[in-house]
């Protein structure tokens, strides 16, 4: 075939290759109708990939991507198609190109859009998923001699691809970017069609750094068709990434996708949506460890979503993209999810704005993510209504409220006095701490109550949120904190005293339970303050320190900032609690409503258990079935990764002690039950019990006789000689007992 239609090539400047006779003339740099034919059989004939071909190919390829001003744009557009094939090693087209294609800011317009639209199939051609799926394609007559019957590589009638590519790229008429409407992919594509066959050759990932010399292409403001059309195609890079490359967090191209969602642009913005929600899609196949990143990366869009809405102080058109791309987060998020506890309320807040436009926007992505659920959306809220109280309250300006917020109500089949009670330790403490003094007061209003009296009740929420700020902002908050229960006082012309040690010894249980969840905080700044924090309160209520208004109170605190885990004091203090927090923290991991508590808050419990043992010490060993009965039923399912490092904690702060032989059961049973019954995790928690073993093989030894046999199985094998060996060293009598 290729020296039939090498028949049809001119002679060209550009050396021949005279070991590659079979191959003859290579292409003539002019866009001639026989060059653009020879170079669709180049990238379409799977002969061109083998044996002694494959130099010539690259070789000529790669010549026609960076030199001939013609050609190139029939080359980049065949592009996808050349980058499919591999060679004997597995090396895909654009590994094998003896230079890399050179794409500039100078390059003509047409040129960049090409590239824009292909590069994003190039990535699914490496990955191995490209497919050309072709539906009542044209003929040519020149093609003829082709065999009609024989398949190409991408498992569709070769003619046809030609067809098609030759009415594209030969017609004066036709656009050259319709030739990519012929490519697709099995991976990126799945959910556009059901016809679409499976890839049958996946490859390896195509890691991101591969597409950021082409980034410049998105960030062209002369080229804003270009543009948009390969920030929309970057969502085929992220699907195609390597799993460590895909999270938002640390993703060069995904920081980039974000500040396109600025752009003054709306194509622009509207393809940023698009690319920057793929980093949170799970699809067909992913892993699980690949999934967990992306509703990882749901959760970091909707705070990235928060953040670009707090800096911006711009026009609404940018803001509508933000909520489209809540709305698009909403519907792939899981229920059960944390990204949910903020995509509703960012919607929810511009469904209550003054815009109208945005209020329209608002609703229709509620309706799609309603839909998306498949809940209706007054349940969808209701569901909800914890995570969407404070942002409802916030909306308030007096004790009347406006149509969107009675709206809202009438949705969740409830009153606005109702719902602001039955949400108020929340709303209170968040509208303090957002500086939002008018919304505090027209719930006051609402509820009929005192602004003065609706704040001492809340005050353990507050506190414990005061608590956690920085010194500076701490003192603040305390000082308005004051004002706030004094300004009514003065109104009324009455003297009130505002004693912060009285408030506190009030909510000292209240608030003692809020520090220590949030020793469970995932920032190792928040787990420091919450710990001086509890040492701070510890001083209050013992009396060992006097506190005089919010520059005492924040001396106190600055006393309490260095406080070990090692402290006599605080272990003892929270000894005293020690069954309380359990009983707390058992309410929000297993009562009926755990699940409404999101995913996130009840890992944040559980890693609060691992840091309120460091803070009890060796007294945990007073509390260790108490513990151990916390911690068990999180062994398995979302929570187990967590559990199991705040259970290597309890077993290496209990080293020191002498531990019984229940004690030593204590923590090897629930193990070995969680490693029975896990499929996913056992590996996990096969380390976790070689850590326990390992970390009490005197104890093991002493109590050998009465320890529960560890089963064999391959993950188990280190625990098992450890007390295979530990039962060697044991006395007779007591190795018969055992």
């Amino acid at each position: 075939r290729l020296e039939r239609l090498d028949k049809n090539l001119a002679t060209t400047d550009i050396p021949l290759l005279s070991d590659l006779g079979h191959c003859g003339r290579t292409l003539q740099a002019v866009g001639q109708v026989s060059a653009k034919i020879s170079l669709i059989a180049l990238t379409l004939i799977p002969t061109s990939y083998s044996g002694i071909y494959l130099p010539w190919t690259t070789r000529a390829y790669s010549w026609c991507l960076s030199r001939d001003p013609e050609l190139r744009l029939v080359a980049w557009s065949l592009f996808p198609a050349f980058c499919f094939h591999t060679d004997k090693q597995g090396n895909d087209g654009y590994t094998g190109l003896t230079e890399k294609p050179r794409i500039t800011v100078d390059d003509p317009a047409k040129l960049l859009e090409v590239v824009a639209y292909a590069i994003g199939f190039v990535s699914c051609a490496r990955a191995g998923s490209l497919r050309v799926a072709l539906k009542d394609c044209p003929q040519n007559e020149e093609l003829d001699e082709m065999d009609n019957n024989e398949e190409s590589n991408q498992g569709t009638n070769s003619q046809d691809v030609f067809g098609v590519l030759w009415n594209a790229l030969g017609g004066a008429s036709v656009d050259i970017i319709a030739v990519c409407s012929v490519y697709s992919c099995t991976k990126c594509d799945c959910q556009r069609s059901n016809t679409i066959v499976p890839a049958a050759d996946a490859r390896q990932e195509v890691t991101l750094s591969d597409w950021l010399p082409y980034w410049f292409i998105a960030s062209s403001r002369q080229h804003e068709a270009g543009s948009a059309r390969f920030v929309r195609n970057s969502c085929r890079f992220v699907r195609h990434a390597p799993p460590e490359e895909i999270a938002l967090k640390t993703s060069p191209l995904g920081q980039g996708i974000i500040r396109r969602l600025s752009s003054s642009n709306r194509e622009i913005r509207m393809a940023a949506r698009d690319a920057i929600v793929s980093y949170s899609q799970v699809l067909p196949g992913d892993s699980s460890a690949v999934t967990q990143t992306k509703q990882a990366n749901q959760v970091e869009t909707m705070r990235i979503m928060g953040k670009l809405e707090h800096d911006l102080h711009g026009p609404s058109i940018v803001v509508e993209a933000l909520a489209l791309v809540a709305g698009s987060i909403g519907e792939i998020a899981q229920m059960t999810g944390d990204a949910m506890r903020s995509v509703l309320p960012f919607l929810v807040r511009h469904y209550c704005s003054a815009n109208v436009f945005l209020r329209a926007v608002a609703m229709e992505q509620l309706l799609a993510v309603s839909q998306a659920q498949q809940v209706p959306l007054a349940q969808l809220l209701l569901h909800f209504a914890g995570s969407i109280a404070s942002t409802l309250a916030a909306t308030l300006e007096h004790r009347t409220p406006g149509a969107p917020f009675m709206q809202c109500m009438q949705m969740l089949g409830t009153t606005a006095p109702a719902f602001l009670g039955q949400f108020q330790a929340e709303i209170v403490a968040d509208l303090f701490i957002w500086g939002n003094d008018t919304a505090l007061k027209a719930v006051a209003g609402i509820l009929d109550v005192r602004l003065p009296v609706v704040c001492v009740d809340q005050a353990a929420s507050i506190f414990s949120r005061i608590f956690l700020m920085d010194e500076q902002l701490m003192q603040q908050a305390m000082a308005r904190f004051v004002s706030l229960l004094s300004a009514e006082s003065e109104m009324d012309q009455a003297q009130i005293e505002v004693n912060i040690p009285g408030l506190l010894r009030s909510c000292s249980v209240k608030l003692i339970f809020n520090l220590v969840l949030a020793l469970g905080e995932e920032a190792l700044v928040m787990r420091q303050r919450a710990r001086s924090a509890v040492a701070t309160v510890r001083c209050i209520l013992d009396g060992s320190s006097e506190v005089a208004g919010s520059q005492g109170m924040a001396d106190i605190v600055q006393a309490n900032s260095d406080v070990g885990a090692e402290s006599s004091e605080l272990s003892a203090f929270m000894s005293r609690h020690i069954l309380g927090v359990l009983a707390y923290m058992n309410e929000l991991l297993r009562e009926p409503g755990a699940a409404s508590q999101g995913e996130h808050r009840r890992k944040q419990g559980v890693r609060a258990v691992g840091g309120l043992i460091e803070l009890l010490g060796e007294q945990t060993a007073r509390h260790t079935s108490n513990v151990v009965a916390t911690l068990t039923p999180a062994l398995s399912g979302p929570l187990a990764a967590s559990a199991l490092d705040a259970w290597v904690v309890l077993a290496e702060t209990l080293q020191a002690v002498k531990l019984s032989a229940d004690q030593v059961n204590a923590l090897l049973v629930p193990l070995l039950g969680a490693f029975i019954a896990a499929d996913t995790d056992r590996p996990a928690i096969a380390q976790a019990l070689d850590r326990v073993v390992a970390l009490h093989r005197s104890a093991i030894k002493k109590h050998f006789a009465h320890m529960c046999p560890v089963p064999e199985h391959p993950l188990l094998a280190t625990s098992r000689t450890v007390m295979h060996k530990l039962g060697k060293r044991v006395g007779l009598r007591q190795r018969l007992d055992a």
